[in-house]
């Protein structure tokens, strides 16, 4: 039992040194926060704003969680809407036992349309993240911890991204932890040990498949790849049906397996739900993870469904 435990922290250690960027099962529904150029990429929708909690590892002491929430504008121009702008608003928090961090960011986004519904998107993220180290978990006696700060601001925090979609794919890439990379302020204060945050590039990807006139499939993967360490890989596919329910599953380097539902109500609000289960030995730690978002319309419930049998609809401007 003791060797199983000490195996248990080990992965747990690797996992969380591997995910200094927080990854979320429906990343998809949290496409603006992993990436700036996502923000407004839909130009009908003026307004938007989601939120969620990613709970890990329920049962174990002191688990892992993080939330988020994100709003923003889309400005249209008066008249040629061959371009557009969004600014936003996006903050976070993680949550991991020893260390827990947060985020607030200001956010601008600028859309080009290449051509007939192929948008190409340029964003920014400014900000500062502040990193808190648990009292609880430390003597307070001990000189090392004496001489160290309990929580840290680093700013600015710089996340460039870019993006590009149209009606049956979209692909995007970010990069986080470029601006700041040691968990050392500008005076030269740290907590604990000297320690580098490293820069990882966000890549996410996903395609919009018509099954029927009422059943639209996303296949989808979304990487986080740190410069030195091990990168994340999620596979999602999500089922779609007559814009208003949305099922699917997922596996996250074949560490975890993932279900996910999505229900549209009150018009264009969504709530998703997953559920996440490991695969390795930590499920006999702690087995159970859970994740819940609420907000506008994500990607895929919002997706017409075309194909050769489908009635014809006015033109529209929802890239």
């Amino acid at each position: 039992m003791k060797k199983l435990l000490i195996l248990v922290f080990v992965l747990i250690a690797l996992y969380t040194r591997a995910q200094q960027t927080t990854m979320y099962n429906q990343y998809t529904f949290n496409k603006a926060g992993m990436n700036p150029a996502a923000s407004g990429s839909d130009i009908n929708q003026i307004y938007y704003f989601a939120g969620g909690l990613n709970k890990q590892w329920v049962g174990m002491d002191n688990a892992p969680r993080q939330y988020f929430f994100n709003y923003s504008y889309t400005i249209r121009p008066p008249r040629s809407y061959r371009q557009w702008q969004n600014i936003s608003f996006y903050t976070d928090n993680d949550e991991s036992g020893l260390m827990g961090n947060s985020g607030v960011y200001l956010g601008y986004t600028y859309h080009m349309l290449l051509k007939k519904k192929t948008v190409m998107s340029f964003g920014v993220y400014a900000g500062a993240k502040k990193y808190i180290r648990s009292i609880g978990y430390f003597d307070i006696n001990d000189p090392a911890v004496q001489k160290n700060k309990t929580a840290l601001y680093l700013y600015p925090d710089i996340i460039p991204g870019f993006r590009i979609s149209d009606k049956n794919y979209f692909l995007g890439v970010s990069i986080r932890q470029l601006s700041i990379t040691k968990l050392q302020d500008f005076k030269g204060r740290k907590i604990g040990s000297p320690s580098k945050l490293q820069p990882s590039i966000y890549f996410d990807y996903g395609k919009f498949i018509t099954i029927t006139d009422h059943l639209l499939m996303m296949p989808s993967m979304a990487l986080n790849l740190p410069i030195i360490a091990p990168p994340i890989v999620d596979l999602n596919v999500m089922f779609y049906y007559l814009h208003r329910i949305g099922g699917g599953v997922g596996i996250r380097n074949a560490s975890f397996v993932s279900a996910t539902f999505q229900i549209r109500f009150l018009g264009n609000m969504t709530a998703g739900f997953a559920y996440s289960y490991p695969i390795n030995q930590t499920r006999f730690g702690a087995g159970n993870s859970y994740e819940l978002m609420i907000g506008l319309v994500p990607l895929g419930m919002a997706s017409s469904i075309t194909s050769k049998l489908s009635v014809a609809r006015c033109p529209g401007l929802n890239y």
